[in-house]
């Protein structure tokens, strides 16, 4: 055998060789890609925990300050639903502030607007930027004491709800969308209740 097949040869068996390799790689880019997005979620979800346990303890504190009653919070400035004769309101924004913390805290890494929701130029944007906050607050207690919430039901019948039972803030929703989609069976929402915990929700869609 000369040199020339020997060269010949020797080129193959390193085309070979490098194929083999990327083979390999795209297997386990394939194996880890499952593992990277889990780990992504679960970041996203810690970090949204985190924020809303810090809110909650915002929250009471300006519950404090408020007879032990739980304030009112409009959720969109632009389209209010207390008047000016209900009292302080404040927005999130300007609760957290008034605590000293920064208004990051109300952002969350799943926050992305659905295209759904902009059909007229398919764009996306975040409730953090449109809304001030990706969360939104449940305005049912508002003014209830936080020891013993009430809930009023048909024929004036009130009833004591527990704490760990109150919901107070939750994934921003519009139009169906969420940062976890709640148009999807099997799909979460974060909900801060009024015992502190946050706990995950699994939505069930609409039959």
């Amino acid at each position: 055998m000369n040199s020339s097949s020997r060269t010949q040869t020797h080129a193959a068996f390193t085309l070979i060789e490098l194929l083999v390799v990327i083979a390999i790689i795209a297997t386990l880019g394939m194996l880890l890609f499952p593992m990277t997005a889990q780990v992504v979620d679960h970041a996203r979800t810690a970090q949204c925990t985190s924020n809303l346990r810090q809110l909650g303890v915002m929250i009471q504190t300006v519950a404090m300050d408020n007879d032990g009653a739980y304030p009112q919070i409009e959720n969109d400035p632009l389209n209010p639903i207390h008047t000016n004769e209900d009292g302080k309101v404040w927005t999130l924004p300007e609760l957290v502030k008034s605590r000293g913390g920064s208004v990051e805290i109300l952002k969350c890494a799943g926050d992305i607007h659905s295209q759904l929701a902009h059909p007229s130029n398919g764009t996306t944007t975040s409730y953090f930027a449109s809304k001030g906050s990706s969360y939104e607050w449940f305005p049912f207690y508002e003014g209830e004491k936080t020891i013993a919430p009430r809930r009023f039901g048909r024929g004036d019948r009130i009833s004591v709800i527990p704490p760990s039972r109150v919901r107070l803030l939750m994934d921003y929703a519009e139009s169906g969308e969420a940062p976890h989609d709640r148009t999807v069976d099997g799909s979460k929402m974060h909900v801060l209740y009024a015992d502190g915990s946050v706990r995950d929700v699994v939505i069930a869609k609409a039959q």
